[in-house]
């Protein structure tokens, strides 16, 4: 993917860095925004005067007969579909369709600031036909001319803005528009409110009527703004433009900036049929990437609920009040989501806010589906008042997604993309398709409803699929690009649109920074194997994280053991339901392995480092398998938890040796897949287990628990083999004086005998590392505390996000649902897969889409699963009730595989892979040490508190681990840099010293060694 935009660009200079954000600039553009205002008040008002029952009266008799009758055989889902009905709303935007070819040739020729007025004028007079007409006929004429209004101001205003705005600000000035979209969606929604409680039926003529206030303020606006100079040159006003260009951007330094846009008015002009010209090969990709964003924009599903939004919740069963305080509420919560997008377009990027909104959007529709399936029929239209408020939240969620992502950025990216020779043209072709999609929409909404029902979600959902993959692989980044230098920057730079750009001279492809740094190597066999063999301590660990909470639910295995947890789970209803496992006894079991774990892996740090981390790894699979034996063969307490604490010692050192090896072995440009081979290990164990604990728990005789604690040793046998096998990596080699040996290693593992850039660097680091005496206190040195806030963080948030506790605890969660034995199993097998099928998409995403964007997308994903979860749960799951309807058991585990796949392919294996890559070799054990430890000291928090929490918090422990989520995401936002693509003795020049706020505990001088 293109990745210009976030470096500056050569041809800049002085000039560009020197423009200021002036004050005819943010007035220009909040004037010429009203146009956005104009057309949301249009969408607003649409829906409302649609369900007001003086207006059905007047003009849709049959619809307004089918939403009285109150005992009717017509479904539910289809009162209001009616073809003339959704004509009224429909016919503008075909208006507008047609216009805005019109509007291209006012746009070249008379300029941006005349072709706002035109636009102006035509929804004046528009407004006025409309909310006096008598008849159907003046209606249809109104409504054409509030189209072509649309069709002018849609064409012309993100044109402007984009032109006007400087560079490093145009992202968030261009969603001005959008905003006031959204702004005046909501105007609308308040004037509905209290134009349908005006008695005598005439309401919907003074929300009609209003959309006047808008389009006066456009239509005054443009009589006052400045014209852009891509405008005036194009139009041969040269000094006119010059002299707007130093106005606008407040300098009189403006030559750089004046040339391209000279430049690209004169190839501009040599193009006599722009629209023809948008057809030749050079400018496909802007094109396709306008027409599909119109398209993806529309097929989100967004102007189907804003345009109906008081419909579909009346069909919901909300009632009319209900209804219209809904519409406001998602009015408003489109308008602070905009926002939003305003402050964090030119920060974050244009392609994270898209990718994060398909999830978000992807999800919220999935679960409105699911309700409406479950509780909305063709004859019944009631829901009860928390699935009704879980149904609003989820709608709300969709439209804040679309609201920061596909709402303003399918006008931003298209107006910013075009050269200038068909900017106008391209404008037009997105407007127009725009419209055709918001006709086809607005024609069809009803009718789908009607037909499919609840569906219709399902419908859209699979829409922000495919939109979601287009924009991963063909959408690039645009943020801090000049707009005359995009073919430059952007379009010759992506992976695939370079292809359609003649390059004249010169060449490119290689990696800015990949320099020096970017050593030569192979993925060699030896490198593959040594990480599948090493990686066997994850399938170890794994293996006892699922296997622990199977184990605790068996009957004959908590009657041996656990006699007081046995007996409350045979009594019916005096327990609690949440509080039926609450025994600190059964949590030790458990979280004493954990315990362990952390002691040892101080121990672990030391093997690693005067050992290596081969036999470190030797070390822990040992321990494991006597810990095995001892707990398979338990007869009491004390030799279980024994047991426990070597299984602990085992997990301690395998989880210090193994990322680390992990991560130096691998090539840098794999690194991040090869290290999340350990945690794709972690999430097979847990499936592994679960399958086991499914069959275990049917063998007669009671003694399964033992089959399902011994063959824990399986795991241990190939890690202890494996590390027999593997070479240890040249940085271990390195670092303990086998300096032949440590480059022989490199050699292999490189596959290429050219390792000398690789070693020295080596060698320097291991340098640097034999002067630390006492790596544990050097690791509170100033500028290695970057790496070790990370670290503990990362730990710390890994196990807050809830998923131990739902890993522990599956098929106790699920029984505590209402799900019975097998199917309790049955789940833990289907959330055990999602684990290893979502680590699997980390596998091959890390190295692509980078860390960040993984991290902060499944945020998203798993912060709507909780809260999903903790509704349902607060609804249904009562202390002394056990049982969920099939539907609702469904959502439950939808969410819960939907939380794990979010975290599988972040939290979990990132969590390991970003501290085992970012410490310098000097603090990389002991750091490695204290990433371990921190994560062994909170899994057994977590593990010995979650049943107490979950009797005490009920299902507000959900809630509880949301909003952990909540904070980690906004840590990552802000404080987690990239790491993709370093190399890992380069971190601190590459990645710490360029941080923001890290950089500055990065001291060049250095201080002494302790």
């Amino acid at each position: 993917m293109a990745k210009q935009g976030s470096s500056s660009s050569p041809t800049l200079g002085a000039d560009r860095s020197e423009a200021k954000i002036t004050s005819i600039v943010i007035i220009s553009c909040i004037l010429a925004a009203t146009g956005g205002l104009m057309f949301g008040y249009e969408i607003g008002i649409s829906g409302g005067v649609t369900s007001m029952p003086g207006f059905l009266k007047n003009f849709y008799p049959d619809v307004y007969a089918s939403t009285q009758i109150l005992k009717t055989h017509n479904s539910n889902y289809c009162k209001y579909n009616n073809q003339k009905l959704q004509l009224f709303t429909s016919l503008l935007y075909l208006a507008a369709l047609v216009s805005t070819f019109f509007a291209s040739h006012s746009t070249k020729k008379l300029g941006r600031k005349m072709t706002m007025l035109i636009a102006g004028i035509f929804f004046i007079v528009g407004t006025v036909l409309n909310s006096a007409f008598t008849n159907f006929t003046t209606v249809i004429i109104g409504r054409v001319l509030l189209g072509c209004g649309v069709g002018f101001a849609n064409q012309v205003v993100p044109l402007f803005l984009s032109e006007i705005a400087p560079t490093r600000i145009r992202g968030g000035l261009n969603i001005l528009f959008q905003l006031n979209v959204t702004l005046g969606i909501l105007f609308a929604n308040l004037v509905n409110y209290g134009a349908a409680k005006i008695k005598g039926g005439w309401g919907w003529r003074l929300s009609l009527g209003l959309a006047g206030v808008p389009a006066l303020m456009l239509t005054l606006g443009s009589l006052i703004v400045v014209d852009t100079p891509n405008s005036l040159i194009q139009r041969g006003k040269l000094e006119e433009g010059k002299a707007v260009l130093r106005k606008i951007r407040g300098t009189q330094n403006i030559e750089a900036e004046y040339l391209d846009i000279l430049e690209a008015s004169n190839e501009a002009r040599e193009i006599k049929h722009p629209f023809r010209n948008l057809l030749e090969r050079k400018n496909r990709p802007p094109l396709v990437i306008a027409i599909a964003m119109q398209i993806f924009q529309q097929f989100t599903g967004i102007n189907a609920i804003m345009f109906y939004a008081p419909v579909l919740f009346a069909t919901m069963g909300f009632g009319n009040n209900a209804s219209l305080y809904a519409a406001v509420i998602t009015g408003a919560v489109n308008v602070l989501s905009t926002i939003v997008s305003i402050f964090v377009v030119d920060k974050l990027g244009r392609r994270m806010l898209l990718l994060e909104a398909g999830v978000q959007m992807l999800l919220s529709q999935l679960v409105v589906a699911i309700v409406l399936a479950l509780k909305v029929k063709d004859h019944s239209n009631n829901l009860s008042f928390g699935l009704a408020i879980l149904v609003v939240v989820m709608v709300c969620s969709f439209v804040s997604g679309f609201a920061w992502s596909w709402g303003p950025l399918g006008w931003l990216i298209p107006s910013e993309t075009f050269p200038l020779e068909t900017r106008s043209a391209g404008q037009s072709v997105t407007v127009c398709i725009n419209m055709i999609c918001c006709f086809l929409i607005g024609q069809i909404f009803l009718l789908m409803l009607c037909s499919l029902k609840y569906a219709i979600f399902l419908f859209f959902s699979a829409w922000v699929l495919v939109m979601t993959l287009f924009v991963l692989f063909l959408v690039p980044e645009t943020k801090n690009v000049p707009i005359e230098e995009m073919t430059e920057r952007v379009w010759k730079q992506h992976w695939f649109w370079k292809r359609f750009i003649e390059i004249m001279a010169g060449g490119f492809g290689a990696r800015a920074h990949g320099g020096g740094g970017q050593f030569e190597a192979k993925i060699t066999p030896v490198v593959i194997i040594s990480c599948i063999l090493a990686a066997n301590g994850g399938l170890m660990f794994g293996y006892d994280i699922g296997i622990s909470g199977g184990v605790t639910a068996m009957p004959h295995f908590l009657k041996n053991f656990f006699p007081v947890v046995y007996k409350k789970t045979q009594e019916k209803v005096i327990e609690s339901n949440y509080c039926k496992y609450d025994n600190q006894g059964l949590q030790l079991f458990t979280s004493s392995l954990y315990l362990a774990a952390l002691t040892a892996t101080f121990a672990a740090s030391r093997t690693t480092r005067t050992l290596g981390r081969k036999s470190t790894m030797l070390i822990a699979g040992i321990f494991f398998i006597f810990g095995t034996i001892l707990n398979a063969a338990a007869v009491n307490l004390v030799m279980l938890i024994i047991g426990r604490l070597l299984l602990g010692c085992g997990v301690g050192f395998a989880n210090q040796a193994v990322p680390l090896f992990l991560s130096e072995i691998a090539p840098t440009r794999i690194r991040g897949a090869l290290n999340i081979l350990f945690q794709l290990n972690v999430t097979i164990g847990i499936l592994f287990a679960n399958l086991i604990n499914f069959g275990t728990a049917k063998i007669t005789g009671g003694w399964g628990w033992r089959l399902s604690l011994g063959l824990g040793g399986i795991p241990a046998v190939m890690l202890t083999v494996g590390s027999l096998i593997v070479v240890d990596t040249p940085n271990s080699l390195i670092a303990r004086g086998k300096l032949e040996e440590g480059k022989a290693a490199l050699k292999k593992i490189r596959g290429v005998s050219n390792v000398e850039a690789e070693y020295l660097e080596i060698v320097e680091a291991s340098r640097m590392a034999s002067e630390v005496k006492n790596p544990m206190r050097n690791l509170l040195k100033r500028q290695n505390r970057p790496q070790l806030v990370i670290a503990v963080c990362m730990q710390i948030f890994q196990q807050f996000t809830g998923i131990n506790a739902i890993m522990f605890y599956a098929p106790v969660l699920f029984s505590t649902v209402g799900f019975k034995s097998d199917a309790s199993l049955y789940s833990s097998v289907i959330t055990g897969a999602v684990n290893v099928l979502s680590t699997v998409v980390s596998l091959y995403s890390v190295d692509k889409v980078g860390r960040r964007l993984l991290l902060l997308q499944a945020g998203v994903q798993m912060f709507i699963s909780q809260m999903v979860v903790a509704v349902v749960l607060g609804i249904k799951v009562k202390d002394h009730s056990e049982s969920l309807t099939q539907g609702l058991a469904l959502l439950v585990v939808v969410m819960v595989c939907t939380f794990v796949a979010g975290f599988a392919w972040s939290w979990g294996p990132l969590g390991w892979l970003i501290p085992s890559e970012t410490f310098p070799l000097e603090t990389r054990s002991a750091g490695q040490s204290v990433t371990v430890c921190v994560n062994m000291l909170f899994t057994f928090v977590i593990a010995q508190a979650f049943l107490s929490m979950l009797c005490h918090f009920k299902f507000g422990i959900f809630i509880f681990f949301s909003a952990w989520v909540l904070v980690m995401s906004v840590f990552v936002l802000f404080l987690l840099p990239e790491t993709k693509n370093v190399p890992i003795e380069e971190m601190t020049d590459r990645v710490w010293k360029q941080h923001w706020y890290w950089r500055r505990f990065m001291d060049d001088d250095g201080d002494a060694f302790y």
